[in-house]
C-alpha cells in the first residue's frame, strides 16, 4: 500500500511541476498572439496564398472567402450563381455598407476617381476591358496584386493583375470618393 502511496504522490509531482514549466513556455507566445487582428491576417494569408496586412479589412476578405466557388451566372445575384459587378455590388453592401445600386461595371466606373495600377489600395475598384474597347469587367483589389472578382470560367476566385491575361486586359482602377 504505502509503494501505491508513494508512486501516486511522485506521478503529482512530476505532472505538477512539467505542468508549470509548460505554462511558463507557453506564456510569451500567448501574448505574441492575442490580438485578433494579426490572427485573422495570418489565417487569410495562408488561404489567399499572399501576404494580408495586420491592418486589412477582415471583413472583406471573409466576404470573399465566404463567396468563393459560387458559380457565374450572367445577371445572377445568388450563391447559385453571380456575375461580376453583382459580386461587387454585395461586396460594397456588406463591408462598406455602400450601397451601388446594382450599377453594372460601366455604371460604376461613372462614379469612381480613376487609381492607377501602382496606386491601387485594398477595396478599389478594377476595371477591365476583355476583348472589347468598353469596360466589361470589374473586381475589388485585395493587396499584393490580387483582387476578386467572379470570372465566367472559374466562379467568385481570387485573380492576379500580373497574370498575363488581366495584364493585357486592365484598364483602370478606381476609388469612390470618400465622402
Amino acid at each position: 500500500m504505502r509503494k501505491v502511496l508513494l508512486i501516486f504522490i511522485c506521478i503529482i509531482s512530476v505532472n505538477t511541476v512539467s505542468g508549470q514549466s509548460i505554462n511558463k513556455t507557453l506564456a510569451p507566445l500567448n501574448k505574441e498572439i492575442s490580438d485578433p487582428d494579426s490572427l485573422g491576417s495570418t489565417y487569410y494569408s495562408q488561404l489567399f496564398g499572399f501576404n494580408v496586412a495586420s491592418k486589412a479589412n477582415l471583413k472583406l476578405f471573409e466576404f470573399v472567402y465566404n463567396w468563393m466557388g459560387t458559380p457565374y451566372r450572367f445577371g445572377g445575384d445568388s450563391r447559385k450563381g453571380i456575375d461580376c459587378s453583382r459580386f461587387v455590388n454585395k461586396v460594397y453592401d456588406y463591408v462598406y455598407d455602400v450601397f451601388l445600386g446594382g450599377a453594372s461595371s460601366r455604371d460604376i466606373y461613372k462614379n469612381v476617381i480613376p487609381v492607377g495600377k501602382d496606386e491601387l489600395k485594398e477595396g478599389d475598384f478594377v476595371f477591365f476591358k476583355i476583348k472589347s474597347r468598353v469596360i466589361t469587367h470589374i473586381g475589388i483589389y485585395l493587396g499584393g496584386g490580387k483582387f476578386a472578382h467572379s470570372a465566367s470560367s472559374k466562379g467568385v476566385s481570387v485573380g492576379n493583375l500580373d497574370d498575363p491575361y488581366f495584364k493585357r486586359y486592365f484598364f483602370t482602377g478606381g476609388r469612390i470618393e470618400q465622402q
